[in-house]
């Protein structure tokens, strides 16, 4: 994901440098008597926040390693700066890459270091072997290093994004109905906005609404609904843009298929458009006018799942608590695909810049990210602030941690908000917030913790369970009624388009993105399908086919790498 869920509201001293032969896996307590304070700049594409890393976080790390940072996001306005940036080596310190393209285009121009010869100066890095083996694999090198890593391959314990939540207070309110397929929820959807077309608060309640920033060749939240038939748009290494390979079977669909998800997905839409029930400003709204609307609850159904329960139900627990909110509402057909946690880590990666004159610093730093310590608090912040150990050693969250995002941090713990967090900053986890984490014996998700669950369930949470045969988590109950389709993510090389098929890929998606959200917005179903028609045909046109045809290539190799894996 690329920003932020919730809402927001050279770095190492040279005598640190002497320090850290006795520096283990788990041992990051690493001290600094040197009062000069190095200042790192972070270059992050997955993120837009710029300016210091301030507050608790910029505590901890003045703390830890005596280090300040400060983050340079890629996208200004949405327009990318990385070809400006790397052309006037100017990528700060440390670079957190979200495209494998770009990262090769780094590496190509040398603007990135190779880091093997620098891995035992990182202990903590060097533990996740196969996704060291995996960049030597397909870069030629470790010019950089996997974000999301994990020690084992297993499920997690997460609710998957694409479980949709639903005002539940609402569909109590209509008899709880069977929702057999994904498209049914629209009759449920209907009833809640005709019985309240306005929220508590008086603003508009829509039936849906969606939002574009997302968007890459085609409109990424039509994408999400195959999510939850077992398709998805990536295996844990590569994203595919024009076809969707099944989580675990060995299928393929394209996305203009006739029939395909992709396209039912966009006529779904429609249908809330023309029937008066879809949010008007969904082509052109930002993620930031989106998470506002889920806070205020403007919308039935979300297809991100969190933007109910992770959004709006922190920001509105006097309403929780009267059993109003929202919640996950699997229908019955429901194979939710997701990735397992990997050894092999994901899409994105932390590299050196070759331009640093901090590298000995930035390897501290990135080395104490991918640390148990260093990821504790990139998830969850320091000990004692939002969360503790209770007499059990169980984490627990302090009563800051339950409170909303925005609310203030104690100076003793260095201010801010509590939405200052890494995650907001320059969203780059080294590892897996859903891997188990050494020092709490348990994920470093602190949604999935029983305590979580049970000992604060609210009267919204409780009459979900309720209804969910005792579950305390939409995972729970998926796991019971088997209706997850859990992938592992294998060491497959990141494929790239040639140049030539690349300038078709472009050209080909800008005309998908722009057609499908006229489609969207269609006055009626000849418009509609006269558009559909004027897309597919156009796409075609621009080498659509090629494109397909090439990554089908790498989703097979794929399907057999994780049969040989298993």
């Amino acid at each position: 994901m690329k920003k932020k869920v919730f809402q927001k509201a050279g770095l190492i001293s040279a005598a640190l440098l002497l320090v850290l032969s006795t520096v283990g896996c788990n041992t990051n307590g690493i001290g600094n008597t040197d009062n000069k304070t190095p200042n790192l700049t972070i270059y992050t594409q997955s993120a837009t926040y710029e300016g210091a890393v301030g507050g608790y976080m910029g505590k901890v790390m003045k703390d830890k390693l005596n280090v300040s940072l400060n983050v340079m996001p890629n996208s200004v306005g949405g327009s990318s700066r990385f070809e400006t940036k790397m052309a006037t080596g100017n990528l700060g310190d440390m670079v957190l890459f979200t495209s494998s393209d770009d990262f090769k285009k780094a590496i190509e121009a040398g603007s990135v270091l190779d880091l093997k010869e620098d891995l035992d100066q990182m202990p903590n890095v060097s533990r996740f072997k196969e996704a060291i083996t995996r960049m030597e694999d397909s870069f030629g090198g470790v010019y950089g290093i996997p974000t999301g890593v994990s020690d084992v391959n297993n499920v997690t314990q997460l609710d998957p994004v694409s479980i949709p939540s639903l005002r539940f207070d609402y569909y109590q309110e209509l008899g709880t109905p069977e929702i057999k397929e994904y498209w049914d929820y629209y009759d449920v959807i209907k009833k809640m906005v005709e019985a309240h077309p306005t929220t508590e608060n008086g603003d508009k309640f829509y039936g849906m609404s969606l939002f574009s920033e997302w968007d890459g060749r085609s409109v990424n939240m039509a994408k999400q609904i195959a999510l939850s038939y077992g398709f998805t748009s990536t295996d844990g290494v590569n994203s595919y843009d024009f076809i969707m390979p099944h989580g675990t079977e060995d299928k393929i669909e394209k996305i203009l298929d006739e029939n395909s998800y992709y396209l039912q997905a966009l006529k779904w839409y429609n249908k809330f458009y023309q029937n008066g029930m879809l949010d008007e400003d969904s082509v052109s709204q930002t993620w930031e006018d989106y998470l506002a609307k889920a806070n205020k609850g403007q919308s039935a159904l979300w297809v991100y799942g969190y933007m109910g329960t992770l959004n709006y139900n922190p920001s509105n627990l006097e309403m929780v608590k009267r059993g109003k909110g929202y919640k996950r509402i699997p229908f019955s057909n429901l194979m939710a695909s997701e990735a397992k946690t990997s050894t092999v880590g994901g899409r994105w990666f932390w590299a050196i810049s070759s331009t640093s004159e901090n590298k000995e610093a930035s390897i501290k730093v990135l080395d104490y990210f991918y640390s148990d310590e260093g990821a504790l608090n990139y998830h969850l912040g320091p000990e004692g602030l939002f969360w503790q150990k209770n007499d059990k050693g169980e984490p627990e969250l302090t009563e800051l941690g339950k409170s909303p995002v925005d609310s203030v941090v104690p100076d003793e713990f260095g201010g801010g908000k509590t939405g200052d967090t890494f995650k907001y900053m320059f969203n780059g986890a080294a590892l897996d917030e859903n891997t188990i984490n050494s020092t709490i014996k348990a994920p470093m998700n602190k949604t999935t913790w029983k305590s979580y669950l049970q000992d604060n369930a609210e009267l919204l949470d409780q009459n979900w369970t309720e209804h969910y045969e005792g579950a305390l988590s939409a995972k729970e109950y998926l796991l019971k009624n088997n209706m997850l389709a859990s992938y592992t993510v294998v060491n497959v090389p990141n494929f790239k388009y040639d140049d030539q098929l690349a300038v078709k890929r472009d050209q080909v998606g800008e005309i998908i993105k722009e057609l499908s959200w006229k489609m969207i917005y269609a006055r009626n179903d000849a418009e509609f399908s006269s558009l559909q028609a004027e897309m597919i045909q156009k796409a075609k046109s621009l080498g659509y086919d090629e494109c397909v045809v090439f990554e089908e290539q790498a989703a097979r190799a794929w399907f057999e790498a994780r049969k040989a894996a298993k």
